[in-house]
């Protein structure tokens, strides 16, 4: 009766609409951590592949997403870019709009006969990448993500074999370490082995109210605009840390398989397809 009642009222608030990709919204959208998409996104990465047993893979894994039998997993920590379609020249005009820093861990696995990318963690620095995260069902939280620059005119580093690595620690306790040594003259690669595949995404929403279900459900996403470059291979390490509330050690002893650096492009936009929506059940 009551919300009969306010749209009936055509000068309430309810009649004004609001504006912006995601909160928080105002009648002019300025205030929304998130400009309308499509975004298009560049990152420098380094990136250790490695393996893990897929019973310690699962529990990361929402319902109806089943590990490879190759529990095949991979950490990324990159700096990263943001060009808005919306508003192109924000790249340049105010960086700290556009830039951030990102670690990801996730695995491969498969929905049904789909094989796929599931990103089970995430940590950046920027409170507008948690905005984004939270339109497309990537689990992101605030830390802080730190990795070695590749400078060939440093006297140090101009010549011979090199070592980058990365950091993630949140409230100041370890998260992950990574490195990958690269040998002196190695060949450029076409392409990343192994990674391919689209993105399955857990978006969840919590309700407020006994009297609303919660918002669960899984997507697969595909990017457009795909393009990469400067591909090197290199010999991964990897480390997790012990932080009270991260879970990364509960994937016990991995085995890791490869390490890499890269320079990646893509457009993230609402192409989203709905797999399943756990409001019917838990997928079989």
């Amino acid at each position: 009766m009551m919300d009969q009642a306010f749209r009936k009222k055509p000068n309430s608030q309810a009649a004004r609409p609001w504006m912006g990709q995601s909160w928080p919204r105002t009648a002019s959208g300025r205030s929304s951590l998130v400009e309308p998409l499509p975004h298009h996104i560049s990152c420098d990465a380094l990136h250790v592949t490695f393996r893990a047993a897929p019973d310690a893979i699962r529990p990361f894994l929402p319902p109806g997403l089943e590990p490879l039998d190759s529990g095949d997993g991979w950490v990324m920590i990159a700096e990263m870019a943001k060009a808005s379609a919306q508003d192109p020249e924000q790249f340049w005009r105010d960086p700290s709009r556009s830039s951030y820093n990102e670690c990801v861990i996730g695995f491969y696995c498969r929905f049904g006969d789909r094989i796929g990318r599931y990103t089970a963690l995430v940590w950046v620095d920027r409170d507008w990448s948690l905005g984004m995260g939270a339109i497309f069902g990537w689990g992101k939280r605030i830390g802080s993500i730190d990795r070695s620059r590749r400078h060939l005119t440093n006297p140090l580093l101009s010549g011979g074999s090199e070592t980058l690595g990365g950091v993630v620690s949140r409230h100041g306790h370890h998260v992950l370490s990574m490195a990958v040594t690269f040998d002196e003259g190695g060949t450029p690669l076409d392409q990343l082995p192994g990674h391919g595949g689209s993105t399955f995404l857990y978006r969840f929403i919590a309700s407020p109210s006994p009297d609303v279900p919660d918002i669960e459900q899984l997507f697969e996403l595909g990017f457009t605009n795909v393009a990469m470059s400067d591909i090197r291979a290199g010999h991964g390490r990897l480390s997790f840390g012990d932080a009270p509330d991260e879970e990364l050690c509960a994937l016990g002893a991995v085995e890791v398989t490869g390490g890499y650096a890269y320079q990646r492009g893509w457009t993230t936009d609402k192409q989203a397809r709905l797999l399943h929506d756990y409001a019917n059940g838990t997928p079989k």
